[in-house]
């Protein structure tokens, strides 16, 4: 049985990542204070339980590039040994291809289904070339039944993955290359990669495109949103795999994405996670500063008015 036909029971568990999954969120204590790892564990059972199917730890959403990589490692370990019957993939991109070697080991040696990589961020332009030795300087040191994954989020990086990595790295790794998620936003982009390399596992990064990509043959998403909002992103996921109102469960998380795009995502979803769960309040790290209060007050009543909709 695939994980396509799985089931729409919201504890179905699939043997490879895919679906709707979190890209999570790490709390902090304060804008500069360590992270709150006792925070962990029920952050995931609030995820699991909102019908998830996977986490994402470490991403963009989830600060992992303003964290030290002992911090990102002892993060994986709490999220590996409370991961419950969720798929768990690791942002292990760092600014340095040791630390990006270092912490890729780590999380696949102590469990982690594949690990995701951003592209080198810090040279603006680096060539095809560079990019593609660097990847595959990675790809050497991992275990031989390791699972990467590349991140193209050019909006963040300024770094692009091009059919020409992707091809390169098939044609020398092809056995550890698992698959890409697509941040872009561009579905144009995500069908060309879908159709292109049937052999990978195709994830869009986008909360708007959850529909397009599940209709197009994604292996599924990989969203913020899903962070704090999980029932509205699976609400999307069980409509399509059981003959429901797509458009209308897309609608209703596309109208909260375009609220939360006029504000900065990690804050926005910290701040929502105050009233779409029984959480402690947590904190985003710096240079991350938290919603003002006004916007927290206008997101939560735009949310409010969406749930009535979706589940009134």
């Amino acid at each position: 049985m695939s994980e396509h036909d799985a089931g729409g029971g919201w504890g179905e568990y699939m043997t490879e990542p895919g679906g709707v999954i979190s890209a999570m969120l790490t709390p902090f204590t304060s804008d500069v204070g360590p992270v709150d790892y006792e925070w962990l564990p029920g952050y995931l059972r609030f995820l699991e339980q909102g019908g998830l199917h996977g986490v994402l730890a470490l991403g963009t959403t989830g600060e992992g590039p303003s964290m030290s990589v002992s911090e990102r490692e002892r993060v994986l370990d709490i999220i590996l040994q409370n991961r419950g019957n969720l798929h768990v993939l690791a942002g292990t991109g760092c600014a340095a291809l040791t630390d990006t070697i270092a912490l890729s080991r780590y999380a696949l040696d102590r469990g982690a289904d594949a690990v995701l990589v951003m592209p080198p961020f810090y040279i603006k332009s680096p060539s095809t070339s560079g990019v593609l030795g660097y990847y595959r300087a990675l790809a050497d040191a991992l275990p031989e039944d390791g699972k990467l994954m590349l991140y193209h989020i050019p909006q963040v990086t300024g770094v692009p993955i091009t059919p020409e990595i992707i091809d390169g790295l098939l044609e020398s790794h092809g056995k550890l290359l698992y698959g890409l998620k697509d941040s872009s936003g561009d579905w144009n982009n995500s069908q060309m990669l879908i159709e292109r390399y049937p052999q990978l596992r195709i994830f869009t990064g986008s909360d708007k495109l959850i529909s397009k990509a599940l209709a197009g043959g994604a292996a599924g998403a990989i969203t913020a949103l899903s962070g704090a909002f999980p029932q509205l992103a699976r609400a999307v996921y069980d409509a399509h795999h059981h003959n429901g109102d797509v458009a209308a469960a897309q609608s209703r998380l596309t109208a909260l994405r375009d609220k939360i795009n006029q504000l900065n995502t990690p804050p926005a979803l910290k701040a929502a996670l105050a009233w779409t769960s029984d959480l402690p309040e947590t904190h985003v790290r710096l240079p991350l500063t938290a919603m003002p209060n006004e916007e927290a007050t206008a997101l939560r009543a735009a949310y409010e008015a969406l749930l009535a909709t979706a589940f009134g």
